[in-house]
């Protein structure tokens, strides 16, 4: 088992993208969780144009196949970490991050002819303008937990100690590059904590106050394919992880079948 505490003031979970409204969820998600375990362990995840199992049908870069399976757990601490283990208590309103809004103007050449009799008003430069709201979240502190793949958990100590520097990409951010991360650090016990559980009317623990949305697994080729469920805090700080929050990340191993043009008539 291994438990790490991040700590970040700004931080953007996208569930989704519009051109104007670009939610985040109200936590870190499993799928972010795991991106940070990767990169604290030195594992490239990126599958780049041009490189093998890249198909070049869409112009990004992919998930690499082959990537380590693992469960994870998130959980809210009700601390700050300072020093060496120093835990400074949080009062209970500022146990979960806050959701903020920012306002931005969206500039962009319009498609077909709308908004064409501002063209010459705006002397060449973009004419469409469009408002755009994007949401944060601030002051965000979680615990990840990890089980179920020694071999990652030992890449990831090994990693935070310095490890794997040299083929580490970049440095490690929070759904947007500048929201980066000020602590990132093991916990040997990190106490009781609210566990995000996933909740569902099958399994008799329905909406309850706190419930977002979370990516667990993110297929960038095909959006469709991205999974996610919905999960809440617990009501009560809690020693031993509900069962309801493990999550299993089970990354494909190898590239999926896509499916055939169909043949026009």
């Amino acid at each position: 088992m291994l438990y790490l505490y991040v700590e970040a003031p700004f931080a953007a979970f996208r569930t989704f993208t519009a051109g104007w409204y670009r939610p985040s969820a109200g936590f870190i998600t499993p799928s972010a969780a795991y991106g940070l375990l990767l990169n604290a362990a030195g594992i490239e995840s990126r599958l780049p144009e041009g490189a093998d199992g890249h198909d070049g049908k869409v112009p990004t870069s992919l998930t690499r196949f082959g990537l380590p399976a693992v469960e994870i757990a998130i959980g809210s601490p009700p601390f700050r970490l300072r020093g060496r283990d120093r835990r400074l208590p949080v009062p209970e309103a500022d146990f979960l991050p806050r959701t903020h809004t920012v306002f931005q103007q969206l500039h962009n050449y319009p498609v077909g002819a709308s908004g064409a009799e501002r063209a010459d008003d705006c002397k060449g430069n973009k004419y469409n303008i469009t408002p755009v709201r994007r949401e944060f979240l601030s002051d965000l502190r979680a615990v990840i937990a990890v089980r179920g793949n020694e071999d990652l958990e030992d890449r990831v100590r090994r990693g935070l100690a310095g490890a794997f520097n040299e083929n580490r990409y970049g440095v490690p951010f929070l759904g947007d590059n500048a929201f980066l991360i000020d602590r990132m650090e093991l916990l040997a016990d990190p106490g009781p904590l609210r566990w995000y559980e996933r909740i569902s009317a099958a399994a008799g623990n329905g909406v309850r106050n706190g419930t977002t949305r979370l990516t667990i697994l993110i297929d960038r080729a095909d959006l469709s394919r991205t999974t996610s469920a919905l999960f809440a805090p617990t009501d009560f700080a809690s020693q031993e992880i509900p069962t309801a929050a493990w999550t299993a990340v089970n990354p494909p191993q190898e590239a999926m079948a896509t499916a055939a043009p169909k043949k026009r008539s």
